[in-house]
């Protein structure tokens, strides 16, 4: 969340912040009246605190009968003026989670994605002399994906990676885990069930909505993780670090889980909105200084594109527009691989820089020069389906088959994938 000092200071930047991301700046109002409440009430503690200490000082010896019954009576006053200041506290924190990180100097202003703006093209589009089919159609085809099955297990929105399919899968996400590791990145295999408060922290939901935002399980007090960032980025939760470790940065793969609620209808064809799907996730932590971490971030998108130049695809990087930004991010990049068969640019990954957002909430800081400060915080896709189902369809040849890329060679064990019994 803000930082409530700042509020206070530039309640007119963030009111802009707020109509720039499409959200309703009467939320400020609230924050800015609740704020002044608490304050009052905190004057009126701390006067009351003051009196009690002045009031024990006067005592010597046996306290009279007036003494007691004015330290009483200050007693009394200060732990119901406590508990409204607790309640006030409460109310306050639950506004203020409300508001969105303030959107990077540099971030276009915009509705939504349809605003986001091209910044970078890799490569040219594909030719084919035939018409290309789209990954679900060569899935069928060649027996390497199927949705049908799943869906009479497990419902919509779900497949299975079969066959020369499933082992290109895993080849993708193991190559990444290999490339990003040898980078200097820690590698990480994180628990796929968070507690609430710890999702909480990653600053995606507020306690109003958490359990209905994710799959979850209530009555054990545990969500479903939708990227290996919100059992990783909470890591470091109530530490203080030390700033000659940073910065600190971890791979992850894991499954992950989404509902995919409001896209209804979008994307129902193929694997590329699905419930559960594979992921290979970086996450950074860096001193709290904007020029160190959007610099990081540059260098975690530049790392997401190594991989895809390794896949030889075709793709833009967009940066996200103020209207497209998730709630705890400064800035982020998409990057939107070609899919020839479905004729569109599919996201393929993002990445993000939060700043101290995120800290907050996890009360993660570094000790500088004596002092504690909140750390900043980056997440970046390495890799997901995305991509291998981009290959898939980059890759097709006339006779059905596809080329596998040569770098997954001795992963996969094979070079093409063709139809299979």
């Amino acid at each position: 969340m803000l930082d409530i000092n700042q509020v206070r200071k530039e309640p007119d930047t963030i009111k802009k912040a707020l109509v720039d991301r499409q959200k309703d700046p009467a939320i400020l109002d609230q924050v800015i009246t609740q704020d002044s409440q608490y304050r009052q009430l905190l004057l009126e503690v701390e006067e009351l605190r003051s009196q009690q200490n002045t009031l024990s000082k006067t005592i010597k010896g046996k306290p009279t009968d007036e003494q007691l019954s004015q330290g009483k009576e200050i007693k009394e006053k200060l732990r119901g003026l406590e508990d409204t200041l607790d309640t006030t506290q409460s109310a306050l924190n639950s506004l203020l989670e409300e508001i969105p990180n303030i959107p990077s100097a540099d971030t276009p202003v915009g509705k939504d994605d349809s605003e986001n703006v091209v910044i970078k093209t890799y490569r040219e589009k594909p030719t084919f002399d035939f018409q290309p089919l789209d990954h679900q159609d060569l899935g069928d085809k060649l027996n390497i994906i199927d949705k049908e099955h799943a869906s009479k297990l497990s419902g919509s929105r779900f497949g299975y990676y079969k066959n020369q399919g499933a082992i290109l899968e895993m080849a993708v996400m193991f190559y990444t885990m290999k490339k990003v590791s040898s980078m200097g990145f820690s590698a990480m295999l994180p628990p796929l069930m968070v507690k609430s408060k710890t999702e909480w922290g990653c600053g995606y939901a507020s306690n109003k909505n958490l359990f209905n935002a994710y799959y979850s399980i209530p009555e054990d007090d545990l969500v479903f993780i939708s990227s290996s960032e919100h059992s990783v980025v909470p890591f470091h939760s109530d530490e203080v670090l030390d700033s000659s470790i940073f910065p600190i940065k971890y791979v992850n793969f894991t499954p992950c889980f989404r509902r995919e609620s409001g896209t209804y209808g979008k994307d129902m064809k193929g694997m590329l909105r699905v419930h559960h799907f594979n992921k290979v996730e970086m996450n950074v932590f860096t001193l709290p200084d904007y020029e160190i971490s959007d610099q990081m971030c540059l260098d975690m998108l530049g790392i997401e594109e190594g991989i895809l130049q390794d896949f030889g695809l075709h793709y833009q990087i967009v940066q996200a527009c103020t209207g497209d930004l998730p709630q705890p991010n400064r800035r982020m990049y998409d990057i939107n691989a070609w899919f020839p068969g479905l004729g569109q640019y599919k996201e393929t990954g993002s990445c993000s820089n939060c700043g101290d957002y995120q800290a907050r909430r996890l009360n993660t800081k570094v000790k500088i020069n004596g002092k504690n400060e909140f750390v900043h915080i980056l997440n970046s896709t390495a890799v997901s389906d995305r991509p291998f189902l981009a290959i898939l369809e980059n890759f097709q040849q006339k006779d059905g088959s596809i080329k596998i890329p040569e770098v997954l060679w001795p992963l996969t064990g094979f070079k093409d994938i063709g139809p299979t019994l």
